[in-house]
């Protein structure tokens, strides 16, 4: 299914650009960049969590008590 959204002229030159570079479509590329979006939210997200755990020293000292238990059943018990 597809759809129509307006963009700006500047934007859909640079699409178009993009396209005849790549050789893919603009509706691909516009997909791309989505994903990419998504992808940099996400991770922006998840970085303004972790500073406010680390902002918070009872809930960080919990975060590094997990990782202590975690790294424990990592290790290699072949040796």
């Amino acid at each position: 299914m597809s759809t129509t959204i307006r963009v700006s002229e500047p934007t859909r030159d640079r699409f178009a650009r993009l396209a005849q570079a790549t050789g893919r479509p603009m509706s691909q590329l516009v997909d791309e960049a989505a994903d990419a979006l998504e992808r940099r939210v996400f991770f922006d997200q998840l970085s303004a969590r972790y500073e406010t755990l680390r902002a918070d020293p009872d809930a960080w000292s919990e975060i590094e008590a997990e990782r202590a238990v975690e790294s424990g059943t990592l290790r290699d018990s072949s040796s």
